[in-house]
């Protein structure tokens, strides 16, 4: 008899502790397949330079120079920031001159 006292008991305990977790969140969380097996999206843009000195610019971590009256074609990943790193006329340095996203492939870019 007792036996079967703890064994309704400990039934009814694990059941009673199981109805709240049908409502719970699931334990996994799920992460996009294509997140790991899509290649960055490459864009071919250029900057160029119509003021008059040389211009630095900050290309996500990498700093480049682009002459005067030159152009510099660069290949860069989607959400890339490029910033002033000197201060022209218009630009203030430290300033964003574009983000880099899919419309601007083959765009050419000036610089004043």
């Amino acid at each position: 008899m007792t036996t079967r006292t703890l064994f309704v008991t400990s039934i009814a305990a694990l059941a009673l502790a199981a109805a709240p977790a049908v409502y719970a969140a699931p334990l996994s969380i799920t992460t996009p397949v294509h997140a790991f097996f899509s290649k960055e999206k490459m864009v071919a843009i250029s900057f160029r330079n119509d003021s008059g000195a040389p211009v630095e610019l900050k290309v996500g971590e990498n700093l480049m120079t682009v002459e005067t009256g030159k152009t510099l074609a660069l290949h860069l990943a989607v959400g890339t920031k490029v910033l002033a790193n000197t201060a022209t006329p218009n630009l203030v340095a430290g300033s964003v001159i574009a983000q880099v996203d899919t419309y601007l492939s083959g765009a050419t870019l000036s610089i004043k």
